[in-house]
């Protein structure tokens, strides 16, 4: 008898092992589900790489030749991305609402503090490669030779290093988000609605994916060959 109760309690203890394996794996996925919000933030991150991209083969392309054929304008449109779609859209949503609302759970506002300096860091980057452009439109304008690209490619190299090293640190905080469940179906939702006010600041959807098809002109680029 004793034999056929242990059977019966390993029959049962397997049963109920499964089935747990299971729920827990249903309820991460319903997190993930219902974390809209935070997938959002990682397709901007996506947006974000591939810009990355581009201006470290412009870098590269600039340091290998300092006369390469990178036209001014192109560098001028990824001085817009970086203003606008990385910083004023995407890390506004971070900042004027994501973060907020995760700033008081598991212990993630040291990251947080973290995010917003490196944040800074990209903006600092950016506005010198930004008025480091003026020089050579300010040249051309008035028919001067332009100088030395190397600060130019020196500023674009850094900039691609900082959404290397931010992005995947903020992937990994944003992992942890959907995989604890730690934003409510409400404050999801709450989230989202700020997202939408985020981009009518910005311009609206058509704003967007204007500067969707600057990034994809960029990538086919003789340059980017």
């Amino acid at each position: 008898m004793l034999p056929g109760i242990c059977l019966l309690y390993l029959n049962w203890d397997f049963h109920y092992r499964c089935w747990l394996s299971t729920h827990k794996s249903i309820s991460r996925f319903v997190y993930k589900v219902f974390h809209l919000a935070t997938s959002d933030l990682k397709k901007d991150h996506l947006f974000v790489r591939r810009f990355g991209e581009v201006i470290q083969k412009c870098s590269d392309k600039i340091y290998a030749d300092k006369d390469s054929d990178i036209l001014l304008e192109d560098l001028e449109i990824a001085s817009v991305i970086m203003e606008e779609p990385i910083d004023t859209f995407h890390h506004g949503k971070e900042e004027e609402v994501y973060f907020p609302s995760t700033h008081d759970k598991n212990n993630f506002s040291e990251d947080i503090r973290k995010f917003l300096i490196e944040h800074e860091l990209g903006r600092r980057i950016s506005r010198m490669f930004k008025r480091e452009l003026l020089i050579p439109r300010k040249c051309i304008n008035e028919g001067k030779q332009t100088g030395s690209k190397e600060p130019i490619a020196r500023f674009l190299k850094s900039y691609a290093i900082f959404i290397t090293d931010h992005l995947g640190k903020e992937d990994k905080f944003f992992d942890i988000v959907e995989d604890k469940g730690i934003i409510s179906f409400d404050e999801d939702k709450m989230i989202r609605h700020h997202y939408e006010l985020c981009k009518n600041k910005s311009g609206g959807q058509a704003r967007i994916e204007e500067l969707l098809k600057l990034l994809e002109y960029l990538e086919y680029r003789d340059w980017m060959e």
